[in-house]
């Protein structure tokens, strides 16, 4: 089985149409997203239909819950406040409610898999560094957790961190250690990992492979897209930087 992971798509409908582009020239089964499918960007219903069309299991991000009425903004930096005041007032009620009613992590893919936003104790942690991994790997009993919310593809064990080094087509390999992991399958939508292409990631269960990738796509046109909805500044810059 082949399962597409996707994550922090925030209302990118040009980065989640070029990853989804590649990843069926990869092959995949079936597709799984844990977390933030809006927020910041300008697309959040075409994202929403997208991954609906993909029969795509979702788990709830910290920005989907705020964006749909189920919390307040209160710790969102100043941008992202308006990102989730323009998102609310453009989303119909219909699709506020399909953001309300995303699961929450952790949700069970498989016996050796599951899926989490921010970790498995909190979807507003961020997993960040070896001693934050450590801790979240003792409340794991799956091999393999998936989780997002830091924008930053890679994979820990209890004792390192990998992170993928990419070739000249945009894909990276790591054979899954025989021990319990985190894996990141790093942003669709909003790379903060110093490279602006989406980010996401294949996982072959059959070979214990995961096989992660970048995807060029037009930024230009989501800039020109925020720029038109009035979204911040600072939002429609940072895309181009990859932070």
């Amino acid at each position: 089985m082949r399962y597409l992971v996707l994550s922090d798509i925030h209302s990118n409908i040009e980065a989640l149409q070029a990853s989804v582009r590649k990843a069926k020239d990869a092959g995949y089964d079936q597709a799984l997203c844990c977390g933030d499918l809006v927020g910041y960007g300008p697309s959040p219903a075409e994202v929403i239909d997208v991954l609906d069309e993909l029969k795509t299991t979702s788990i709830r991000g910290n920005h989907d819950r705020v964006v749909s009425g189920l919390d307040d903004p209160v710790h969102f930096n100043a941008a992202a406040r308006k990102a989730v005041e323009w998102t609310r007032e453009s989303l119909a009620p219909a699709y506020l409610q399909r953001l309300a009613d995303l699961k929450v992590g952790p949700v069970q893919v498989n016996e050796a898999a599951r899926l989490v936003h921010g970790s498995a104790r909190d979807e507003d942690e961020y997993v960040v560094t070896q001693n934050d991994a450590v801790v979240n790997l003792a409340l794991t009993s799956p091999s393999i957790t998936f989780f997002g919310h830091t924008h930053e593809p890679g994979v820990f064990t209890r004792n390192v961190r990998w992170q993928p080094s990419y070739d000249a087509d945009g894909s990276a390999r790591l054979h899954v250690p025989g021990d319990r992991i985190l894996v990141n399958p790093g942003s669709v939508g909003q790379p903060r990992d110093g490279d602006s292409r989406s980010s996401f990631l294949i996982w072959d269960s059959d070979h214990s492979l995961l096989e992660f990738y970048r995807a060029e796509y037009p930024l230009q046109t989501t800039q020109a897209r925020m720029r038109d909805a009035q979204l911040p500044h600072f939002l429609i810059t940072r895309l181009a930087l990859g932070r």
